[in-house]
């Protein structure tokens, strides 16, 4: 009997409070999938392994591996780095992508075997190339073409990923420019699959669910598409195709605000069984809008209350993310929006709430670097949406320590529990004709809060200043008898500024050049 070769694909996960904890997301199951359903299981025994949903992975407990995909967010590059030694010392070839391999594609490459630059689509060429013993060091694929593959859902029960809904996307990249968002800086313009593909990973998605559980006989979907309105057109096609699949039970997206003041739109997406949406609604606060670019939430034709109201008047259970800014805004306003927020009884308490990150690579990030806005010695890990990464802020950096650790390990605190109850119980008979879909949604968004300050609880003392946080755990993983050349290059977090704040060294070739000024007219 011929031995398959094993692939490994592991993504990777640093936990926001820097412990070794789990963190079973809705989304995450979803990373690696693309890659593994791109390798031929004829020829592979292919594994998926979640540090996010799986846990850690530690020195005594590594899954054998000879060829490994490494995948993960920005802030968890140095992870990659890491298990990239690890597994490279032990004699796998390994391979990276992400969002930071994309933009720094010759930087990133020093560290592996191999890295991806753009789409997932290359990984047919990489394996193409190692079967051939030519591997290169860069591979790329744009964002916007999209190679015909179907996603191989049975690989999640294989690999003990069990989301509560079917994670399916319709499309890739968004055209809106927000400066702080990577999908710009990526030039992942929005790029549609098509609604017979689509149909088809639904199809799939369903028949690969055990046979009895939930997925199977009452399905939802959930499409983790960046932008799924981004194309009214096509949105429209979507919704009259889900309109026409009996067997779902609710559906769920992502979308920019601009849809949610379409109540056409949102009219259209509740008649096809559309439960959830989740939208960036990012900021009260206009000015915070302006400067970030985010114009599709500066229409003054609705108010984005009565906007929530109307899409929960027709079942859907809006849930969104929220953003603050310490450069332009002070500790007092946050509480002043945070409390405005919970004035509004239509409005859950937001699915997630974050410091405006610069995020290497992205416009926010070389405005903040050029104009001298970030910390000394910031180092990559630290870019992670809870650390304060500029040194001008509005507060000193003992008072936004105060309200940070309040803010991300005791949320619950900020609210007053019988009214917070009250709210949840008028919503909920707001949404009494709902599908049950919305109702569990709207329970957990509710309560999430709570969720977070339970777990939340021990782990590493934070005081979220970028430089000054302690590092996880897993930068000690290096071992023993590592060279201290190896020690630098793989377990040394990567330092974003120099002593100055000036943006390193390594970022010189990655510099965008100076805008030029207009012309004068003759």
């Amino acid at each position: 009997m011929t031995v398959r070769p094993r692939v490994l694909i592991i993504c990777a996960h640093f936990h926001g409070d820097r412990s070794f904890k789990r963190d079973l997301s809705l989304l995450q199951p979803q990373a690696g999938l693309q890659i593994g359903s791109l390798i031929d299981p004829e020829r592979y025994e292919i594994q998926i392994y979640q540090e996010m949903w799986h846990g850690s992975l530690t020195p005594d407990r590594l899954p054998p591996a000879d060829i490994v995909f490494l995948s993960g967010l920005a802030k968890d590059f140095d992870r990659q780095r890491q298990l990239s030694y690890v597994y490279r010392r032990r004699g796998a070839k390994v391979i990276a992508g992400g969002y930071f391999c994309t933009m720094f594609p010759e930087f990133a490459a020093r560290f592996f075997d191999a890295i991806c630059a753009g789409g997932v689509d290359s990984v047919r060429d990489v394996m193409a190339d190692l079967e051939a013993g030519a591997l290169k060091p860069i591979y790329r694929s744009p964002q916007t073409v999209l190679s015909d593959y179907r996603i191989r859902y049975d690989m999640l029960v294989d690999n003990d990923l069990h989301p509560a809904s079917h994670l399916v996307e319709a499309s890739r990249g968004c055209n809106f420019k927000c400066d702080f968002c990577v999908i710009p800086a990526e030039g992942a313009r929005h790029t549609k699959y098509g609604v017979q593909r689509v149909t088809q990973a639904i199809d799939d998605a369903v028949a690969a669910s055990p046979f009895w559980s939930l997925r199977r006989w009452l399905p939802t979907v959930w499409f983790i598409d960046n932008n799924f309105g981004n194309d009214l057109r096509y949105l429209r096609e979507l919704c009259a195709e889900l309109a026409k699949d009996r067997r779902l039970k609710g559906w769920g997206a992502l979308v920019t605000q601009d849809i949610l003041k379409n109540r056409k739109i949102i009219d259209l997406m509740a008649q096809s069984g559309c439960a959830v949406l989740f939208t960036g609604l990012e900021s009260l606060d206009l000015d915070f809008l302006h400067r970030h670019d985010k114009v599709q939430n500066l229409s003054k034709t609705t108010n984005f209350v009565d906007d929530i109201a109307y899409a929960q008047s027709r079942g859907i259970v809006v849930i969104y993310g929220y953003l603050f800014d310490p450069r332009i805004t002070s500790v007092q306003a946050m509480r002043a929006q945070l409390d405005t927020i919970l004035s509004h009884r239509a409005l859950l308490f937001p699915s997630f709430i974050a410091i405006v990150s610069p995020l290497v690579g992205t416009k926010l990030f070389w405005q903040a670097a050029s104009a001298g806005q970030l910390r000394p010695n910031l180092r990559l890990r630290d870019i992670d949406g809870q650390t304060v990464v500029y040194r001008d802020c509005q507060d000193p950096d003992e008072r936004l320590t105060a309200f940070l650790t309040q803010l991300f390990r005791r949320p619950d605190t900020l609210v007053n529990r019988p009214r917070h109850l009250l709210d949840f119980l008028r919503r909920a008979w707001t949404l009494r004709r709902a599908s049950p879909l919305a109702h569990v949604v709207h329970f957990r968004a509710h309560f999430r809060l709570f969720n977070l300050a339970k777990g939340r609880k021990g782990g590493l003392t934070l005081n979220y200043m970028a430089g000054e946080q302690p590092l996880d755990g897993h930068y000690d993983h290096g071992p023993p008898d590592i060279t201290p050349e190896d020690r630098a290059l793989y377990f040394d977090p990567i330092l974003v500024t120099d002593a100055a704040g000036a943006p390193a060294s390594w970022l010189e070739p990655y510099q965008p050049a100076p805008a030029r000024a207009p012309a004068m007219a003759s």
